[in-house]
């Protein structure tokens, strides 16, 4: 079983402060996550690191923290396993069309194991830049091989800016992916996605013109897709953007859907996403479903097999959160989570990917037996 705690430190005027208040606890960590608002990231990172040189620490910035001592913005969480586990890191520094050319870097990780069996690859990536299918292409040109699977999340802030961090080690990257390859040693490592959206009517529309580098659909069918847009929700082109938030694309692939957030329209009638929507791919407008719902089948489905799990790494999207505190209903979902997984750790992400697919609106876990 995986020997690990999870630590939260409040104190936002001290960042040494603070991360000895989250930290208090550990002995000898291995490896440790965290996750903090974007202001004071950067010295928590360093902090960490000086305190625990010998464990390998990953983190990034986010705008809502999750986990064993409740959800809130403005704190730090850290995590810290000391046993039950094998992990080694590396960073794809420049996580940009020059990814695969850090393939070197995941396969040095992968051959320091004797084994890779219950392993999987756990990502932070800098958000805003496009860069997270570029990354996803280089963890798998190695790691598809070995079946290990990638989940993960893209960095976030407290939403009022384009700045994000991810950290590997106490060096910190703007423009970057990190990841660790974690080796459960004494059970598997299960990956649950979790969507909360549902098609807004019954009909779908192929994708005939698309940019998938810029993320931009032109046209679905013979229209553009602001107009197809606008058609399915019976408002106006002039007003769709006011219905981005609540009503993103979802794109079915190898009959799954994968929620892809919306981000801006232009004069053209193009929409521009947070995730690459490729031509010849069927779409659907989405809208919110029974999350309440959903969010309970997830939970028995988890539990079901995984009666007693050791650690959980939660990703949380930051629409989804926004959407649950616009419902009141973060206290009622974090309550469930720590009932659930007592030992859990998360956070509130700009995207989410899990094995070869980036996608929005959208919560994952790692489940660690």
């Amino acid at each position: 079983m995986i020997k690990c705690s999870v630590g939260v430190g409040r104190n936002m005027e001290n960042a040494e402060i603070c991360v000895k208040e989250a930290v208090k606890d550990f002995i000898d960590p291995k490896f440790i996550v965290f996750f903090s608002e974007d202001s004071c990231f950067c010295e928590y990172a360093r902090t960490i690191h000086s305190l625990f040189p010998n464990a390998v620490s990953i983190g990034c910035s986010s705008y809502r923290m999750w986990g064993t001592h409740g959800s809130e913005k403005k704190t730090l969480k850290v995590l810290a396993v000391e046993d039950g586990i094998e992990v080694f890191a590396n960073i794809i520094p420049k996580a940009d069309e020059f990814a695969l050319s850090y393939a070197d870097r995941v396969r040095d990780c992968v051959n320091r194991f004797e084994s890779t069996e219950n392993t999987v690859c756990v990502e932070f990536t800098v958000p805003y830049k496009n860069y997270e299918e570029y990354a996803l292409a280089a963890l798998n040109s190695v790691l598809l091989r070995r079946e290990i699977p990638v989940i993960g999340g893209s960095a976030a802030n407290d939403n009022t800016s384009e700045t994000a961090y991810v950290a590997l080690n106490g060096e910190i990257y703007e423009d970057g992916c990190v990841f660790a390859l974690i080796k459960n040693l004494g059970g598997a490592v299960r990956l649950y996605r979790e969507n909360i959206y549902v098609p807004l009517t019954d009909r779908r529309f192929l994708t005939t013109k698309a940019n998938g580098v810029s993320r931009t659909i032109m046209r679905l069918g013979e229209k553009t897709a602001a107009d197809v847009y606008a058609e399915e929700l019976g408002v106006p082109v002039s007003e769709i953007k006011n219905y981005f938030f609540y009503n993103p694309l979802g794109r079915l692939v190898d009959g799954e859907t994968y929620v892809t957030a919306i981000y801006e329209s232009n004069s053209n009638g193009y929409l521009k996403n947070l995730a690459r929507i490729h031509e010849g791919t069927d779409i659907s407008v989405m809208k919110v479903g029974d999350y309440k719902k959903i969010t309970e089948e997830t939970f028995a489905k988890i539990k079901r097999e995984n009666p007693n799990p050791s650690l959980v790494i939660f990703f949380n999207c930051l629409a989804r959160t926004i959407l649950f505190e616009d419902e009141n209903a973060v206290e009622d979902y974090q309550k469930r989570l720590v009932e659930e997984f007592p030992n859990i750790i998360g956070f509130s992400c700009c995207g989410e990917q899990l094995g070869t697919k980036h996608f929005n609106h959208t919560a994952l876990f790692a489940v660690f037996e």
